[in-house]
């Protein structure tokens, strides 16, 4: 843990990093505890601690229901407060909040919420590009703009899983009419000579406190974010604003409003006032709670901070989840480019239960990521949102999770993901396995961690599937065989097909041309007697012996699909021949030569 930020007590917004000490001086010891437990602080043995609920729906069974934020201890006339891994403004004591800052840039918070909320899939959010919705901007406006998404995704889920609604029927007479005939009274009507049918009228109401409260809270971010819009002239607030706007509006569609008046009783809403089947509310009216709690400081006219008491958002949480997120996009990126279907079975499983004894559920370990084909697992994968410069395989809790992680999965491949450590690979002793530790080099952002994970997902599956680095390849680069398309890559192992190399010289002269009459590759004339060397030393790789003199790739064996990668303006480019031998037991052997054109 870093240096304490020291502050003096009574001031009203005190600024510190996660995971940094802070300490409060000067406090009136008499009156102190009082305090915090005035502010929802409850007393856990010497300590003061601040929880809120958690709001990951996928938490395993056996994980605390709360979340830890603050843990105080007083010392006579000073507090030493401790923040957890939780980003946000929270209340200390009254007049005091603290503001916890990201370990990350603001930015690449709010692209991990957009991420996994997926409310970034279009890349331009109502025309707005995803850089700018996350650049930019003074603290509080991003706090703003975490409420924001957060509210978006809550209602979105409560639209796709049912709003709460009162059924209410009413029974009339006339010609016309909405709903079903009552054929009983009808007749009863026309005996008593009144010729109308009887209809019974089904009306659906939207209109409750719970669904009220959230609409309020719209409606108090929306002017949030129009202020902080007009104030800061930044476009990625207009996105975010133009979000909420629509889902207040599709609330509005249905009949649902709300009234100042009954603020006091929209505050008090709590989960548990909900049936159970219907806490797919909690995101949202955990949002909403937020922000209708700080109303009554909006009237002081004060700065935004103010406007934004007691909301935390879990950091550790956020990053496993945006970590499942970029993979499982990573993995369908890969299926993609797939010109044979292998990976349809091929998922990547959030938080799987492994149970190490027979009969036994009890007992489980729940890692963050497995890479998994059917019943084989390829790669165990665990989230540590660590500090800068911690090295989790160094820590011996994580370590031996870890590694029984693979023992009962039967996987050689382990990884720890961190935002703030560096990218290495480090490998265990007396046995054929490793432990990679994913984080950028350089420092942290999303876009540097997104093509890590990318990258080593693909080398994951390459190992088990050797044709995916060569359509991969051919995805980067270009295909160069003329006559062949991408879509015969289908074929890639057919011996007799488009990628066979029975003739070598002629193989060797469709690569030339491939290259030649390609707009990205050098022209004949250019190369080297006419592409006369390349095309010996083609020929020379397919006609290559081992060591005791044998075909490297027998030509009634193997195939091969060349790919062309140019070298900008600093040369005409390097060839690589990717060789698929197959070999007597049935399985497939690639072997890489590359030769630059000369």
């Amino acid at each position: 843990m870093s240096d304490a930020v020291r502050y003096e007590y009574g001031t009203s917004l005190c600024t510190v990093q996660e995971d940094q000490k802070l300490v409060v001086e000067n406090c009136d010891p008499a009156t102190i505890r009082e305090e915090l437990e005035a502010a929802n602080f409850q007393r856990n043995d010497a300590r003061f601690v601040k929880r809120r609920a958690r709001l990951r729906s996928n938490a395993s069974d056996d994980e605390d229901d709360s979340l830890q934020v603050l843990a105080v201890r007083v010392a006579e006339d000073t507090l030493h407060v401790e923040p957890s891994d939780v980003i946000g403004i929270v209340g200390l004591v009254p007049g005091m909040s603290v503001q916890i800052e990201p370990k990350i840039e603001w930015g690449d918070v709010v692209r991990m919420l957009l991420t996994v909320y997926d409310i970034d899939r279009t890349q331009t959010p109502y025309g707005i590009p995803l850089e700018e919705l996350t650049s930019g901007g003074i603290e509080a406006s991003r706090i703003i703009a975490i409420l924001a998404i957060n509210y978006v995704h809550g209602v979105r889920t409560i639209k796709r899983k049912g709003f709460i609604r009162d059924l209410n029927i009413q029974r009339r007479n006339g010609f016309e009419g909405i709903g079903s005939i009552d054929m009983s009274q009808t007749l009863m009507n026309q005996a008593t000579g009144k010729p109308e049918p009887a209809w019974i009228e089904s009306q659906v109401d939207y209109s409750n406190v719970v669904n009220e409260a959230i609409h309020m809270a719209g409606k108090l971010l929306l002017r949030l974010l129009h202020r902080d819009s007009e104030e800061e002239q930044h476009p990625g607030h207009g996105a975010l604003l133009s979000m909420v706007h629509q889902e207040v509006e599709r609330m509005e569609d249905l009949g649902i409003g709300s009234r100042q008046q009954r603020l006091g009783e929209y505050r008090q809403l709590t989960l548990n006032a909900l049936p159970r089947q219907r806490h797919y509310y909690q995101r949202a009216l955990h949002t909403a709670h937020s922000v209708l709690a700080s109303t009554l400081l909006a009237q002081t006219g004060s700065g935004p901070e103010e406007l934004l008491v007691d909301y935390a958002l879990s950091m550790n949480a956020l990053f496993e989840d945006y970590s499942q997120k970029v993979l499982e996009r990573g993995l369908q990126s890969i299926a993609e480019i797939d010109h044979l279907d292998q990976l349809t079975n091929l998922e990547i499983d959030a938080e799987p239960p492994l149970e190490p004894f027979e009969g036994n559920n009890q007992a489980s370990y729940y890692p963050d990521h497995l890479v998994v084909d059917n019943d084989v697992t390829l790669a165990v994968l665990d989230s540590k949102y660590y500090q800068e410069g911690k090295n989790p395989a160094n820590e011996t809790n994580s370590r031996s999770r870890m590694f029984s992680y693979a023992y009962l999965t039967e996987t050689d491949r382990m990884a720890f993901l961190c935002p703030q450590f560096h990218r290495t690979t480090l490998v265990v002793n007396n046995i054929d396995a490793s432990v990679d530790i994913l984080s950028p080099n350089g420092g942290f952002s999303c876009e540097s961690y997104e093509s890590l994970l990318h990258e080593y997902l693909l080398e994951t599956i390459e190992l088990r599937y050797p044709e995916i680095g060569v359509f991969n390849s051919v995805r980067e680069g270009m295909l160069c065989l003329q006559g062949v398309s991408e879509e015969d890559l289908a074929a890639i192992t057919e011996v007799e097909g488009p990628f066979g190399i029975s003739n070598p010289s002629t193989f060797a002269s469709k690569v030339i041309s491939a290259i030649s009459f390609s707009t990205h590759g050098p022209g004949k004339l250019e190369l080297e007697n006419s592409g006369g060397w390349t095309k010996s030393r083609i020929i020379e790789r397919c006609n290559k012996k081992d060591d005791e003199d044998r075909p490297m790739y027998p030509q009634d064996q193997t195939t091969c699909v060349p790919v062309y990668t140019p070298d900008g303006d600093t040369g005409h480019g390097t060839i690589t021949l990717n060789f698929f031998r197959q070999e007597e037991d049935g399985l497939i052997t690639k072997l890489e030569e590359s030769l630059s054109l000369i």
